[in-house]
């Protein structure tokens, strides 16, 4: 799940003046210490970036990326547009922070013991995260993201997700699952690949997708001895 700095998370457990958005993600807006004008003017650094970033994806998820505006997130982080815009120029570049900075930690780490039951849940974690960011949300965010953010782009994308397979095929080579052969890059990165085509053309990958992944193209291709 997303997660929100510990300034936010304070406000839990506090009953005068909060809500909770709906949505996958919990924003608790109310009452803390953020309320105050006063202590507001004061922040600065990582304390006013921890700030913003809380109130972006509050916004994200209680308005959805078309409606996410630097009006709203100054008012619900209790700054000003202008400090804003001195740390983001585009809305992409607000988003594509905040998501990265609260990019949940729930891949899988460890194997469970075989190279199918691996990719299965890999495949079903990154399903999960995906549809906790949401379809609009990834796909308006790469029709607006140039070649400065690209790099932003991949560490939310691409990097954790290449990481965890990457631990699935050691694992399953160290067991002998594997050809003696090195794995080509195209083939090793092709349950990604495919896991992605389904998020971004259908709208989700659910278990049957992935099983029908796993099962009819990425093991065979993957354990094939020539």
């Amino acid at each position: 799940m997303i997660t929100f700095s510990a300034a936010a998370r304070a406000t839990v457990g506090r009953p005068s003046g909060m809500r909770i958005a709906p949505g996958p993600v919990q924003c608790w807006v109310g009452m803390s210490e953020h309320s105050d004008p006063a202590r507001a003017t004061r922040r600065s650094g990582e304390e006013l970036r921890e700030a913003i970033l809380d109130a972006v994806l509050c916004e994200l998820f209680e308005r959805g990326y078309a409606g996410l505006t630097f009006d709203g997130i100054a008012q619900r982080a209790h700054t000003s547009k202008p400090v804003i815009y001195r740390r983001y120029a585009t809305r992409a570049q607000l988003v594509l922070d905040a998501l990265v900075r609260r990019a949940p930690a729930d891949l899988p780490s460890a194997s469970a013991g075989d190279l199918r039951t691996d990719l299965m849940e890999l495949g079903l974690a990154l399903g999960s995260r995906f549809e906790q960011i949401g379809i609009t949300t990834v796909r308006r965010l790469i029709a607006d993201v140039d070649d400065d953010l690209l790099p932003q782009l991949a560490e939310l994308a691409a990097a954790p997700a290449e990481a965890a397979l990457q631990r699935v095929l050691d694992a399953a080579r160290a067991r002998g699952e594997l050809g003696p052969e090195p794995l080509p890059d195209r083939i090793a990165k092709l349950p990604l690949a495919l896991w992605h085509h389904e998020m971004l053309f259908i709208g989700h990958v659910d278990e049957a997708a992935v099983a029908d992944i796993v099962d009819r193209i990425c093991l065979p291709l993957l354990t094939r001895r020539v």
